[in-house]
């Protein structure tokens, strides 16, 4: 951004505020990154006890299928077809296979309930309900459920067991192969499981954090780096614009003026000396040449403003008027003392008062014109309040007139709000057109 003409440097503070404020977004930068860190790993370990939990029943039912295809349906088919001591070596099969803990019962079914065969005593011959598990295995499906109350359990205490049915065809008939296994062990397994993913997953996530704080660190220094060089450079034009326009109002003023000024004083000694009829005509030249001159101190205004520290803005303000009165329009001004103001503020103000007074003396077809300068807060902090206010026709149903070339009011808001400040227009009550302008005191804060 760049200042106005005339203007100064933002003051000593801003680099620091600048610091504090990449400090922050740094710091809001490696904030975000650790929620999202924290969010993705929450996420990861709910997902990773799916997997895993998912994994321990699929490998359940894997090992019931075994189970039921190559330790029971060779021998139980032997059995029913009545084959002699098949039923104990099934019995002996199924204890060697149940004698890890794993595994702590087998139960095979036929779809009216029937246990055709039973790890435990006492339960072959019985007949109980078909559960929707055995009737999905008849179906020829595996299926898995936890249950904490299973049928064939003897006595009444509640244990929690995982079920896995699955079918099973001996001689010719569909039946049910069902084992329990040990509900804590399939925990187990799924912690385990869990303790290879999760430390991978967030590992990653870790790393990858890692890595981008420093890069985002490095970036920030780059952007600060570039930021400085920028404004130093923007500081340097400054600084040569505020010389050239020095130099220049003071040719203008040296040259031209002085040479018109004596001139003037000139023609007003010869006019005396002129026949009487002649001297109407020295006077229009001397009112020409002495508003030649005035035309040039404008622009010598223009080109370098006065000073517009302290109470000097007030003060330029009440210069920048002066063609409303000399248009014969009253001007009423309140202006009161104003807190130590950042210069391309001031400078910004000046611009703004100027832009507004024309636009009331081009267009306003007013008769009064009020000017408010005050100290006021904006958003909590302390701020400079304009107000250009006139008696004329009011502002058009649009001031955007950038497509007709007039860019004044367009230029005026961009510069208040690259200050972080307002630009209200409406009308003035009682009639005419109203401009408020509030800008902080001390931008980028």
């Amino acid at each position: 951004m760049s200042a106005e003409p005339g203007s100064s440097p933002p003051p000593g503070p801003a680099p620091a505020r600048r610091r504090t404020a990449w400090g922050r977004e740094l710091a809001a930068f490696c904030a975000v990154a650790l929620l999202v860190l924290l969010a993705v790993s929450a996420g990861t370990i709910w997902l990773s006890e799916r997997i895993a939990r998912d994994n321990a029943l699929e490998e359940a039912e894997g090992v019931a299928e075994r189970l039921a295809e190559l330790l029971v349906a060779p021998v139980l088919a032997e059995a029913l077809a009545g084959v002699p001591g098949r039923w104990e070596e099934l019995d002996r099969d199924v204890r060697n296979r149940l004698s890890d803990g794993s595994v702590t019962r087998i139960v095979v079914w036929r779809a009216t309930g029937e246990i055709v065969y039973s790890s435990e005593r006492g339960q072959q011959g019985r007949t109980l309900p078909p559960s929707d598990g055995l009737l999905t295995a008849i179906g020829g499906q595996t299926v898995a459920e936890v249950d904490e109350r299973p049928e064939t359990t003897p006595g009444d205490g509640a244990q929690t067991l995982l079920e896995v049915y699955t079918p099973l065809t001996v001689a010719g008939e569909q039946l049910a192969f069902e084992a329990y296994f040990a509900y804590d062990g399939i925990d187990r397994q799924a912690a385990r499981l869990r303790g290879q993913i999760i430390p991978m997953a967030i590992g990653a996530l870790v790393v990858l954090q890692l890595v981008q704080v420093p890069i985002a660190a490095s970036l920030a220094r780059r952007v600060r780096r570039q930021e400085a060089e920028r404004t130093a450079l923007v500081q340097r034009n400054i600084e040569a614009s505020d010389r050239e326009r020095r130099a220049i109002a003071a040719d203008v003023h040296d040259g031209p003026v002085q040479d018109l000024a004596g001139v003037s004083y000139a023609l007003s000694a010869l006019r005396n000396s002129v026949p009487e009829e002649r001297q109407p005509t020295v006077d229009k030249l001397v009112g020409a040449i002495r508003h030649a001159v005035q035309s040039l101190r404008r622009l010598m205004v223009d080109i370098y403003p006065p000073d517009l520290s302290g109470p000097g803005l007030g003060v330029a303000i009440a210069d920048a008027a002066e063609p409303l009165r000399a248009a014969g329009i009253e001007v009423l001004m309140d202006a009161a003392p104003l807190p130590e103001t950042a210069p391309d503020v001031t400078a910004v103000l000046y611009r703004t008062a100027k832009e507004a007074l024309a636009n009331v003396a081009h267009h306003a077809q007013a008769k009064r014109a009020w000017i408010t300068l005050e100290e006021t807060e904006l958003r909590g902090a302390p701020a400079v309040r304009l107000e250009i206010a006139d008696d004329g026709v009011g502002f058009p149903a649009s001031t955007d007139k950038r497509a007709d070339g007039h860019l004044g009011l367009s230029l005026l808001r961009d510069r208040v709000v690259e200050l972080e400040g307002t630009v209200t227009l409406g009308d003035r009550p009682g009639g005419g057109a109203m401009l408020t302008a509030v800008v902080p005191v001390h931008h980028g804060q």
